[in-house]
């Protein structure tokens, strides 16, 4: 080892390290939920973003599915988008309602996940959320606009 470097630290310390480590900040926190509520009042669609630690050995997408399921956002006008983040395994599933799926297709979810990888990659995880967030709620805004009478949640 030369004099300037640094020791390594073993691959199990690394990911007891990341444990410790909240994964987001309030303020990255309070990013998010300002990003989803500016996506919101342009649509009656709704966004939600879940971030949790690990999958297991589940498949992320099936995670992602289920969590839709038992939050109920299949229940709605079917224009309802999960983004699900698993950050210690590093992998993420965006899954939304039929309805939306229906109008946009397969090209919104490689978008919106282009725009989250593309972020991800550099380390900038708040910005890969807000950009996939952003990318989910202009299509919503697009195909399900917010009604001129409706009353915008707070």
């Amino acid at each position: 080892m030369d004099a300037g470097e640094k020791p390594r630290m073993p691959t199990l310390l690394k990911q007891a390290a990341r444990l410790w480590r909240p994964f987001l900040s309030a303020a990255d926190k309070a990013r998010i939920v300002a990003a989803v509520d500016e996506a919101e009042r342009r649509t009656s669609g709704e966004i939600h973003v879940h971030v949790v630690a690990r999958t297991g050995a589940r498949d992320i997408l099936a995670c992602a599915r289920s969590k839709f399921h038992r939050l109920g956002l299949d229940r709605n006008a079917r224009n309802s988008v999960l983004i699900l983040v698993a950050h210690l395994d590093r992998e993420f599933a965006i899954w939304g309602g039929e309805g939306l799926h229906a109008k946009s297709g397969e090209q919104l979810w490689q978008h919106a996940s282009q725009a989250l990888a593309a972020q991800f990659a550099a380390g900038r995880y708040v910005d890969g959320i807000e950009a996939c967030v952003r990318e989910v709620g202009a299509e919503l805004a697009r195909h399900f606009p917010r009604p001129a009478d409706a009353v915008t949640e707070s």
